[in-house]
């Protein structure tokens, strides 16, 4: 167990396992990394490794983030997240894309939240302290670079709900609501 969670720090440090990896995949990036090279790139406490992994998991190669359709519980539950907007975010997802997370509009829009693609590059920026904290300076800044250079209709699930959030929350509760202003005024 403790190798798969410094695997998976790891993978994350080295920008693996952004785009969604199959349980196969995953086994081979774990199996390829060598113990020394993790044991150097993952010098965190105990505690924090744990997180990591647990978030590295939920993010980029859990069932729950893999799976792109449908109007669920969002995934995120970080420093942005606000319980009391949950309905309204559902709502959003709704009617944006019918809870298609891989969709895109024919004006460009991308996603669940049909966020545009400099919405989605500024979300990286935003979401990037937040992330230092939790998976360390090298693997956030990997992951936000990666995600920067993916389309945000190819994020997982666990990404564009932490985009939409942080957006959404960013300086008080609905701070970026204007966002989605012709959408949630119908919610």
């Amino acid at each position: 167990m403790r190798v798969a969670h410094r695997a998976a720090i790891a993978a994350a440090a080295l920008g693996l396992g952004l785009l969604p990896l199959a349980t196969s995949a995953a086994e081979a990036v774990t199996a390829d990394v060598a113990l020394p090279q993790i044991a150097a790139r993952t010098a965190v406490v105990p505690q924090a490794a744990t997180l990591a992994s647990r978030t590295w998991r939920l993010a980029f190669a859990s069932p729950q983030t893999l799976d792109t359709v449908g109007v669920q519980p969002s995934l995120y539950r970080g420093r942005f997240y606000r319980a009391k907007v949950e309905r309204e975010r559902r709502c959003i997802v709704r009617r944006e894309s019918s809870g298609h997370y891989t969709s895109v509009s024919h004006s460009g829009y991308r996603g669940a939240y049909q966020m545009s693609s400099a919405l989605a590059r500024g979300a990286t920026w935003m979401m990037q302290p937040e992330f230092t904290r939790v998976m360390g300076a090298t693997a956030a800044e990997r992951a936000m670079q990666r995600l920067r250079a993916t389309p945000a209709h190819r994020w997982t699930r666990y990404w564009q709900d932490a985009a939409f959030s942080t957006i959404y929350n960013w300086k008080h509760v609905k701070s970026g609501a204007r966002h989605w202003n012709a959408t949630r005024h119908r919610c």
